[in-house]
Formats: C-alpha cells, sequence, structure tokens
C-alpha cells in the first residue's frame, strides 16, 4: 500500500538522494534497504541480519518509516542497550526538526523489520506521524498514493535526510 509502506520506502530512498544532491558526505555510509514479508514472517529484516553477518557491529543505527506519510512528529528509538548519551544526542539532532514539530524521540519498540538489528543491540529508529488517517486506510484497497499529502511526504523525507545524516557524521 501507499501508507503501508511504499511511502517509507521512497521516503528512504528520497532522504539518500536528498543527502547526496545536498553535496553532503557523511563520515559513515547510509545504506538504503527495502524490506520484505514484514507482515508475515520478518523474512526481509531476518535475511538482512544473517547477510551483514558480524558487520552488524558497525551499524550505529537503523531508521525505518513504517506508519504512513503523514505529518512527522519525531522518532521513538528502541533498544535495550541505547546509553543515555546516545539518548541524549538522538534528542539534540531532532531538536534540528522543531521548526516543523518533528522533534520528539521517545522509548519506543522501533520497527517490525529493523527489529532483528536492535536485538542484537543496533538502537533503531522508528519515524512517527500524526497517524491521523493512517488506520482509515491501513491493509486495505484504499491504501493508494492518491491519499498521500505531497507536503507531509516531503516533511518525512527531510525528517529521515536529517536524523540519517547527523548520525552518520557523528562523532
Amino acid at each position: 500500500g501507499a501508507h503501508d509502506d511504499g511511502a517509507g520506502a521512497i521516503a528512504a530512498l528520497e532522504a539518500a538522494a536528498l543527502i547526496q544532491q545536498a553535496g553532503l558526505h557523511p563520515r559513515r555510509t547510509i545504506r538504503v534497504v527495502f524490506w520484505t514479508n514484514e507482515e508475515n514472517g520478518v523474512n526481509g529484516g531476518n535475511e538482512y541480519r544473517r547477510w551483514i553477518g558480524d558487520q552488524v557491529k558497525k551499524h550505529i543505527a537503523a531508521i525505518e518509516m513504517d506508519g504512513g506519510a503523514e505529518t512527522p512528529v519525531g522518532f521513538d528509538l528502541g533498544s535495550m542497550t541505547v546509553s543515555e548519551d546516545f539518548r541524549k544526542h538522538a534528542a539534540e539532532i531532532a531538536e534540528l526538526l522543531k521548526s516543523i514539530g518533528a522533534d520528539k524521540v521517545i522509548a519506543g519498540s522501533g520497527e517490525t523489520d529493523i527489529e532483528p538489528l536492535m536485538n542484537l543491540g543496533v538502537p533503531s529508529f522508528g519515524l512517527r506521524t500524526t497517524m491521523a488517517h493512517y488506520f482509515d486506510y491501513h491493509h486495505s484497497q484504499a491504501d493508494t498514493f492518491d491519499k498521500i499529502v505531497p507536503e507531509d511526504f516531503r516533511k518525512c523525507v527531510a525528517v529521515m535526510a536529517v536524523m540519517s545524516y547527523v548520525l552518520a557524521d557523528s562523532e
């Protein structure tokens, strides 16, 4: 569907493209992954975890947008092993998004597709939106791209770009 989860996949790709178009070069690689099979087995997330193997230690964070492309409000941050310093850093990054109201970072459970990484200690961010209409379309034939509000989608892309870039460029 468009909100679940076409918009999230394209927002991640657009966020990476926006960083590149701005001529920014973070210290670390930003990888965009399109997951599959979240709803019945998390096979995409599990296969990525298997494929990456011990290199998972190099992952400083995972970000997913699986709550539709409505007005972003911030992120939930999930991981049992996230230090207080990391939480503070995430909040400082989110502060950069205050002007569009996307500055919240709350404790959460991450997202399903990145849960296999989170279970290995990778801090996991779930982009949160207002979800005002998400369940009007969720898992139905009505979940089509005409339900995506372009301004909200652009804000989601910007929020993902800022969080991704600053995390990837951090000390």
